[in-house]
């Protein structure tokens, strides 16, 4: 029985690969990358050159590598955050102001705490999750209390979090000794270093791998937030397949009415949801903060760096799933350093990266509407129901606006 299934046409390796490769996100990705190249024309620069840059800039080099990786860490981190959300039913827009007051929560703790190195960074961390969850939270709240959707008190509270953190780090904390608008000198010890720190074990490394060789790079320029990121990630698919949490939160994303009937009820898993992801924003907030080569709290650093709202773009081009967010966040750092060095080589703006990124969601989100636009013309219409069917009570309406993004591919990962 399992030889015919496996037998039928169009069941096998090739045949699905072929299928993704002429599916939304391949398609998006070429089309956006098509659309990028008549730009650099414009401009005056030969897109074959261009791109050849872009690729040599974010992969062609160990630094180049090293860099990418350090990019694509904290949009990945952010993005995992957002998919679970999202996947959730739960439109969670404020991971900035999360992250923000995660950033500072924890960085105030790596900053001004006594203690080993060690212990001060895990107190930072845990601070960083437990602000960025509180600000998920009453975002929380204000939906279920006050019926505020949560699309708007996420994307409303950003503001607060930043101009707060931005005022008390340009007033408060700011170090006198120091030009730059921020805190004082976090202690090294309690800095997340390289994965290979500066020392005999680094100066080995180099003289094994060479000393501008990929691997010799990413251990000695990668911090440590890349083994925490990559935990999460593993965590978040765990969560999303193991879990029973994991099981709701799915299933409210593509159905809360059934999901309602079926017994779980939308206010305690909103406030789940969203204590979970603001968490993970926050902790990547501190991370970047403590992170090697950081070391201080300066004022604007998170907002003006755009992680959370590239980190949205990944999340949605990857469709909310946590290893989709890993490759598309990758993808998306290599972009933003390939620009910039594209920038350096060929004279060409870096701005080309946001277009490039803009275009790929703006593509992705036509190509997944379309088909659904045409299949609703072709419908004749409902018909009439049986006077004996059941209504649907006013009460059992969605608690959030599920992403319409969330089922375009069935039998993906939940």
């Amino acid at each position: 029985m399992t030889q015919a299934v496996n037998d039928r046409p169009g069941s096998g390796v090739l045949p699905r690969i072929g299928r993704w490769l002429a599916g939304p996100i391949p398609v998006s990705v070429v089309l956006a990358l098509v659309v990028g190249a008549v730009f650099m024309l414009v401009a005056g620069v030969d897109p074959i050159s261009g791109y050849r840059a872009m690729v040599s800039g974010s992969f062609g080099t160990g630094m180049g590598i090293a860099n990418t990786l350090g990019r694509a860490i904290p949009i990945i981190g952010i993005g995992i955050g957002i998919a679970l959300a999202f996947r959730a039913g739960i439109i969670n827009l404020g991971t900035e102001g999360q992250a923000v007051l995660g950033a500072l929560a924890g960085g105030f703790v790596a900053v001004y705490m006594p203690g080993p190195g060690p212990l001060v960074a895990l107190c930072a961390m845990v601070t960083g999750v437990v602000a960025g969850a509180a600000w998920g939270l009453l975002a929380a709240l204000l939906q279920n209390s006050l019926g505020v959707p949560i699309l708007l008190a996420t994307l409303l509270l950003n503001y607060p979090a930043r101009y707060f953190s931005s005022w008390l780090i340009r007033f408060q904390l700011k170090d006198p000794s120091t030009d730059l608008v921020a805190s004082k000198q976090i202690d090294p010890g309690a800095q997340l270093t390289a994965l290979v720190p500066a020392g005999p074990t680094a100066e080995a490394v180099r003289r094994t791998f060479g000393p501008m060789s990929p691997i010799t790079m990413v251990l000695t320029q990668v911090n440590w937030s890349l083994v925490i990121v990559a935990v999460l990630v593993i965590g978040a698919i765990f969560v999303n397949r193991r879990t029973r949490y994991g099981f709701e939160a799915g299933l409210a994303g593509q159905n809360p009415e059934f999901t309602r009937y079926g017994g779980v009820k939308p206010g305690p898993l909103v406030l789940r949801t969203m204590a979970l992801s603001g968490g993970i924003a926050g902790l990547i907030g501190v991370l970047i903060v403590i992170g090697a080569p950081n070391t201080r709290m300066i004022e604007g650093h998170i907002v003006q760096t755009n992680y959370a709202w590239t980190a949205l773009l990944v999340t949605l081009l990857a469709l909310y799933r946590p290893l989709g967010v890993a490759i598309a966040g990758l993808f998306f750092g290599a972009i933003i350093v390939g620009s910039e060095a594209m920038g350096r080589d060929l004279g060409l703006s870096p701005q080309i990266a946001a277009v490039i990124q803009a275009l790929v969601i703006i593509l992705l989100a036509y190509r997944v509407a379309l088909p659904r636009f045409r299949k609703k013309r072709q419908d004749p219409g409902p018909v009439d129901p049986p006077t004996s069917a059941p209504t649907v009570p006013a009460a059992a309406a969605p608690s959030a606006v599920a992403p319409t993004t969330a089922t375009t591919e069935p039998g993906g990962e939940r």
